[in-house]
């Protein structure tokens, strides 16, 4: 796999961002003041899980979200060889058939044109092609 703007993947740094923005936001402590502190702790007890499972799923789509734009700009290709592979290929040639090319183009019907553009198509390819 090459890329097409490789000097994008410095970008890659930035996902360390959300990291550490996660990382910091949640060490701040915030005072409740309650009277009786046994339901306090039942409470903490049962969201305490959820909590942290839902804000490590928050930060992984935030990362991955990142990810996925850095490799958007990046452009990722598979490069293809120089040469034409011979061997059988399926094609697949779509002519439209609808009422609007029925119409006339130079005096002839769009459609007769179209249909004439894919037999030229067809004697592009060699003969172990098979076409639908």
């Amino acid at each position: 796999m090459q890329f097409l703007f490789p000097t994008f993947l410095w970008a890659l740094a930035l996902l360390a961002i959300p990291v550490i923005i996660h990382l910091f936001y949640f060490r701040r402590f915030r005072k409740v003041y309650f009277t009786n502190v046994r339901f306090l702790r039942e409470v903490k007890e049962d969201t305490s899980a959820r909590s942290k499972l839902r804000n490590l799923l928050v930060l992984l789509a935030r990362v991955l979200a990142l990810a996925f734009l850095i490799l958007a700009f990046v452009q990722p290709f598979i490069p293809q060889d120089s040469e034409v592979k011979a061997g059988r290929k399926a094609v697949s040639i779509f002519v439209d058939n609808s009422f609007s090319m029925s119409a006339l183009s130079e005096d002839v019907p769009l459609l007769d044109k179209a249909k004439q553009r894919a037999r030229e198509i067809v004697q592009a390819y060699g003969v172990e092609d098979r076409f639908q």
